[in-house]
């Protein structure tokens, strides 16, 4: 390949210069933030602080590095959405959530793709040979996400299970 001058980049611009890196076929790896993995609306309209604490941070880098940023790679342009992640003990109980909720830990994230329904994401997360210890795939009715959990504290289980409609949780 002929080696062009630094003035004709310049003159050519940054979408030429995109293409001739590559980065025109190659996708940037998206960036999930401290910040998205705890907003809480809940916490914001009940004046709660929803600040994970040091422990709960490393559990959500774990689980954003061992699953949810090669989940991200795998899926292309289709974008995860975080519907909830970390929650303080107050806000945890502010949603109804669960006592022992690995949302308090850290350790788990609801999420969404646009255009997969929970069902299809739960099967493509259990196909993809990631690690992780829970996969609860719910109900349109009971929001139509993908509870996604992983833990560093012992060994991850690989569980999948289907909330229906109806309340409680089947194992698939």
């Amino acid at each position: 390949m002929t080696r062009l001058p630094a003035w004709l980049w310049v003159a050519l611009g940054a979408s030429a210069l995109a293409l001739a890196l590559g980065l025109g076929r190659k996708r940037i790896p998206r960036a999930f933030t401290l910040a998205e993995l705890s907003k809480s609306g809940t916490a914001q309209r009940l004046g709660l602080d929803n600040t994970p604490p040091p422990g709960a941070a490393e559990a959500m880098r774990a689980l954003v590095d061992n699953v949810l940023a090669p989940l991200q790679e795998l899926l292309g342009s289709r974008d995860i959405q975080i519907t909830s992640g970390y929650r303080s003990e107050a806000v945890n109980r502010a949603v109804g959530g669960v006592s022992g909720s690995h949302h308090v830990s850290g350790e788990s994230f609801d999420i969404k793709v646009p255009g997969m329904g929970a069902k299809e994401l739960a099967a493509f997360i259990t196909s993809s040979g990631l690690p992780f210890d829970q996969v609860i795939w719910y109900a349109p009715a009971r929001g139509g996400h993908v509870h996604l959990s992983y833990t560093q504290r012992r060994n991850n289980r690989r569980a999948t299970l289907y909330a229906p409609a109806s309340g409680g949780y089947r194992t698939v």
